[in-house]
C-alpha cells in the first residue's frame, strides 16, 4: 500500500477519517496538537484540519478550531463537506455536546448538533444522513429533520442511489434496517454461531458497509468469557446480507482486524488490519502492508473506496516511541 501524502508537522497530528467521491475527489480529516502558549513542553491545544484531493494534488482547508475529536465525515458532489465531532469550547468546560461543521467550498459553518456519532453519509448533492444511538437526522439541503431510531444504532451507511442502511442492536441481538419511503424496514436477525457455548455473550455491531451490488456487510464483535481469570475476549465476525439471506463468517483468530470496513465493489470487503489493510474476496483473505513513515511506524485508522473504481484510500498516522517531538504525523496511503 503506497504512501502518497505525509504531514511533516513539528508537534504531532494524525488522520481520523476519509471519504471518496465518484469524480475522484477525496477528503481526509484529522486532528492537530500544538502548544497553547508557545512553550513546546507546556499545555497543548487541539484543532481539526481537513485536506482535499482534486485528482492531482492535496489542498488544505482552513483549520477548524471549534470542533475536535472528529468521528465522522460525509461529502457530496457539490463540494460540501460535513465534519461531526465534539464542540471544542463546550468540551473545554467539561461538557460533551457534539457539533456539526459544514464546509461549502468557501467557509466553515459550525452548529451544536448531536449527530454523527453512529455514522454519517450523503445520498444527494447536499443531502446528508447522520445518526446517534437513538436519533437519525436528515439534512434536506436547508434544515435538519429528526426522527427516533427503530433500535439502538451503531452504524449508518448510504448509497448514491439514495438507499440508507442502519445497523445496531435490539433486545440484545444484531439488527439491520433499510430506509423505505418514510419508514425503516427491518431484515431478519443474522444467525450468530454459538462457538463458545455458555461462555459466549452478545455480539455488538462495530461497522457497516454497502456494496455496489446492494450487498450489506456488518462487522460485529463477538464477546466471550475466556481464560482462567474469566476475562472478556473479543472475536470479529462478518455478516453479509444479500439476496434475502445472511452469510455469517467468523474471522480467523490469526487475523486481527480494526473497526473500519468498506465494500470492494466486486462483492468482497476491505478491512483495516494492523499496519495495513485486508481484503476478503471469494472466501479468502489477503493482507497488504502499508508503507512505513519516517518515524518508523504506521497505523491505519480509516478506509474509503472511490465508487465505481478499485481505488482504496487509507488514512492514519506514523508514530514513534522517541521522547522527541513529533510523536505522531498524519499519513495517507493509496492502493489501486
Amino acid at each position: 500500500m503506497r504512501l502518497v501524502h505525509y504531514n511533516a508537522y513539528p508537534y504531532g497530528d494524525d488522520y481520523r477519517a476519509v471519504t471518496a467521491l465518484p469524480d475522484g475527489t477525496v477528503y481526509a480529516v484529522g486532528e492537530r496538537e500544538f502548544p497553547a502558549t508557545g512553550d513546546p513542553c507546556g499545555p497543548r491545544r487541539t484543532l481539526t484540519y481537513a485536506m482535499r484531493w482534486d485528482g492531482r494534488r492535496w489542498h488544505g482547508l482552513p483549520e477548524l478550531d471549534r470542533v475536535v475529536e472528529a468521528h465522522r465525515i460525509a461529502a457530496s458532489r457539490d463540494g460540501t463537506l460535513w465534519v461531526f465531532g465534539l464542540c471544542n469550547a463546550i468540551k473545554a468546560n467539561g461538557g460533551s455536546d457534539s457539533c456539526a461543521a459544514r464546509w461549502d467550498g468557501t467557509s466553515w459553518t459550525v452548529s451544536v448538533l448531536n449527530a454523527g456519532g453512529a455514522g454519517a453519509a450523503t445520498t444527494g448533492r447536499d443531502e446528508v444522513w447522520a445518526a446517534t444511538s437513538d436519533r437519525i437526522r436528515h439534512w434536506d439541503g436547508e434544515r435538519w429533520l429528526s426522527q427516533r431510531s427503530p433500535f439502538r444504532v451503531k452504524a449508518l451507511q448510504a448509497t448514491a442511489s439514495g438507499q440508507v442502511w442502519i445497523a445496531g442492536d435490539e433486545g440484545g441481538h444484531v439488527a439491520l434496517a433499510r430506509r423505505s419511503g418514510r419508514r425503516w424496514t427491518s431484515v431478519p436477525r443474522p444467525p450468530i454461531p454459538r462457538l463458545y457455548g455458555d461462555r459466549q455473550r452478545e455480539t455488538v455491531v462495530a461497522a457497516l458497509a454497502v456494496g455496489d451490488g446492494g450487498e450489506v456487510w456488518v462487522l460485529g464483535s463477538m464477546y466471550r468469557i475466556c481464560g482462567a481469570e474469566e476475562m472478556m475476549c473479543i472475536r470479529p465476525v462478518l455478516m453479509r446480507w444479500s439476496g434475502g439471506r445472511w452469510l455469517v463468517r467468523v474471522v480467523p483468530e490469526r487475523l486481527s482486524i480494526g473497526r473500519d470496513i468498506v465494500a470492494d465493489g466486486a462483492g468482497g470487503l476491505w478491512v483495516t488490519v494492523p499496519h495495513g489493510v485486508g481484503r476478503l474476496t471469494g472466501g479468502r483473505w489477503r493482507t497488504y502492508e502499508a508503507d512505513r513513515g519516517p518515524l518508523g511506524g504506521r497505523s491505519v485508522a480509516a478506509l474509503a473506496r472511490r465508487p465505481g473504481s478499485a481505488s482504496v484510500w487509507a488514512v492514519g498516522r506514523d508514530h514513534t516511541e522517541s521522547e522527541e517531538m513529533p510523536f505522531t504525523n498524519g499519513m495517507i496511503w493509496r492502493l489501486d
